[in-house]
């Protein structure tokens, strides 16, 4: 089956897409004429998802992440606002999007505007919701003030700071003069919402700005007056960017514009105006991919319990299929997957709860076998037979129930198999304990200290083991992660704060020793030698039939080697 052949049970799916060369990201629901909805930078599509669930009883509704946002690939160099408006006229192209209605909020009403001058057969009406109306001084200014380095630091100011700036934009205009007279007359965002955007900022990592810098070069002066489709400016006292005052263009013969007071629902005009115009496009297409040799495309599986997304090297012969260690996401097995895609295809899911796919459906708490029926699911998608099995850590637990539970694996490779002391064993990792103390919750507080909380939290992993044995006893004799790295994974973890630790407690309540017994086909137990699971996986490895144990090599590729050695031997 085709990824996305089936329908998402809450009704707002995710799909990915490539439009000349490049991979973007977009959501999708309803049904009805085709409405397609930008973002401001840089915000990802769900800063939208609430409009276009309102929208889907009476429009098919595309929300777009934006280049270099959410999860679409980046323009790279120094992209213009034109090669903004260009990118998402190809998505549509790619889409089979003729013609849509139009509607884009902040800087992306800046981006719908271009497309709709530079490609008016395409657009029925276009909506342009709080577009910056700046002076070019303004513009100068907000270009080299408004998106400051947020440069990593171990401290974690850098998070700190991330959060600040996503929530002064929320109280003053612009964000860095705070003062009564900036004060915007508007309710500030709640905690959830400035934990999204936060984490957007963070996915976005120094490319956060392009799109934002992009906007302030670009004047929409004239720009009304060329359109030649129906347009609607809404204004508001709430703009975080156009200043008290500001100009506002006189409608024209084409042209309408509506003030709203601050907070209304914006889907009651938008379905008035999107009817008013008519002439959208009543369907869109998935449209079939075709990957580049060696290039790792992203997809998402649509499963009874929800949406897996999937990272996919094609090949030839029988795929090795991944599971990343918990709480972190399949985006850090890439390097791994390149060096062993040089001889079949290879297939990496982002279990659930974790990076993008969606959490188990249900009631806490769960158990491994829940997720693992989920990988399941997504295997049957994907119509895969036959197939090798790898897993890291809470991974390696997940596909030792897949092994279990579907046929199929012929050759299975767990590393950093967890060992529990249920009260016999003083020796292996004290279950009770790690249930009680392993795993903080992380609520959105307004000030942004649970983002900061989680950065030391996972900055604990790193020098303690267990992380909460902060003592000498606890301290963890290895070499130091490189702080690009550890920001990479924390940026997975950020994404997720509010359902990393659900696959976690599974492995922490998991039977290791039990499942290892039944496993019936080759097995290879492996551990690096700083890794702290390492000491009993030897002892892990003889409790499987067929198993064998071995110490993997610092560098990559020498443990691309073992493994290949391991999956393709007798």
């Amino acid at each position: 089956m085709t990824e996305g052949a089936r329908s998402h049970p809450s009704g707002l799916s995710r799909h990915f897409a490539d439009a000349v060369g490049r991979e973007f990201h977009y959501l999708r629901t309803g049904s009805g004429p085709v409405a397609v909805l930008l973002p401001a930078f840089p915000w990802s599509a769900g800063s939208l998802a609430p409009l276009a669930e309102a929208l889907a009883g009476e429009f098919t509704v595309v929300v777009m992440d934006l280049p270099g946002c959410g999860n679409s690939h980046s323009l790279g160099g120094t992209p213009t606002l034109r090669d903004y408006a260009g990118a998402v006229a190809e998505s549509l192209g790619a889409l089979g999007i003729d013609r849509c209605h139009l509607y884009g909020t902040g800087t992306g009403a800046q981006v719908a505007l271009e497309v709709a001058v530079r490609h008016p057969e395409r657009i029925a009406g276009v909506v342009l919701d709080q577009l910056p109306l700046l002076e070019d001084s303004q513009r100068s200014e907000l270009a080299e003030r408004f998106c400051p380095q947020f440069d990593p630091s171990w401290d974690g100011t850098h998070i700190a700071t991330i959060w600040w700036w996503c929530r002064e934009q929320s109280l003053f205009r612009p964000w860095y003069r705070p003062g009564a007279a900036t004060r915007l007359d508007a309710d500030e965002p709640p905690p959830d919402v400035l934990q999204r955007r936060a984490a957007d900022v963070l996915r976005a990592d120094d490319g956060y700005g392009d799109g934002l810098r992009a906007a302030f070069a670009h004047s929409p002066a004239g720009l009304l007056d060329r359109l030649e489709v129906p347009w609607t400016l809404l204004t508001s006292t709430a703009d975080p960017l156009t200043p008290p005052g500001g100009h506002i263009p006189a409608p024209g013969p084409r042209g309408t514009v509506i003030h709203l007071p601050p907070g209304p629902d914006r889907s009651l005009q938008l379905r008035a105006l999107f009817d008013a115009t008519g002439g959208a496009d009543r369907s869109l297409r998935i449209p079939s991919r075709t990957s580049a040799a060696g290039a790792i495309e992203r997809g998402y599986l649509t499963t009874p319990p929800g949406q897996v997304l999937m990272r996919r090297v094609a090949g030839t012969g029988r795929p090795l299929v991944m599971l990343h260690a918990s709480p972190t996401s399949s985006a850090l097995l890439e390097p791994l997957m390149r060096e062993l895609a040089r001889g079949r295809p290879v297939i990496a899911l982002d279990t659930a709860g974790n990076g993008d796919s969606d959490p188990p459906t249900g009631n806490s708490p769960f158990d491994i076998g829940d997720f693992a029926a989920i990988v399941v699911e997504a295997l049957d998608v994907l119509e895969i037979g036959e197939l090798d099995l790898y897993g890291t850590h809470t991974g390696a637990l997940i596909a030792t129930d897949v092994t279990l539970a579907r046929r199929g694996v012929r050759r299975l490779i767990l590393e950093g198999v967890t060992m529990f002391d249920d009260g016999d064993r003083p020796d292996l990792l004290p279950r009770a304990e790690l249930l009680a103390n392993y795993l903080p919750t992380f609520e959105p507080c307004w000030d942004g200290t649970h983002l900061t909380a989680a950065w030391h939290f996972r900055r604990a992993f790193t020098t303690y083991w267990p992380w909460f044995r902060r003592s000498r006893e606890g301290i963890r004799w290895v070499p130091m992660v490189e702080l690009a790295a550890f920001h990479r994974s924390f940026v997975e973890v950020a994404k997720r704060l509010d359902t990393y630790h659900l696959p976690y407690r599974a492995a922490l309540a998991y039977p290791t020793a039990q499942r290892l017994g039944r496993i019936e086909v080759p097995t290879l137990i492996a551990a690096h030698p700083d890794d702290p699971l390492q000491a009993h996986s030897p002892e892990a490895a003889g409790l499987v039939p067929d198993g064998r144990w071995d110490a993997l090599p610092d560098d990559l590729s020498g443990v691309a080697q073992l493994y290949e050695d391991f999956l393709s031997g007798p």
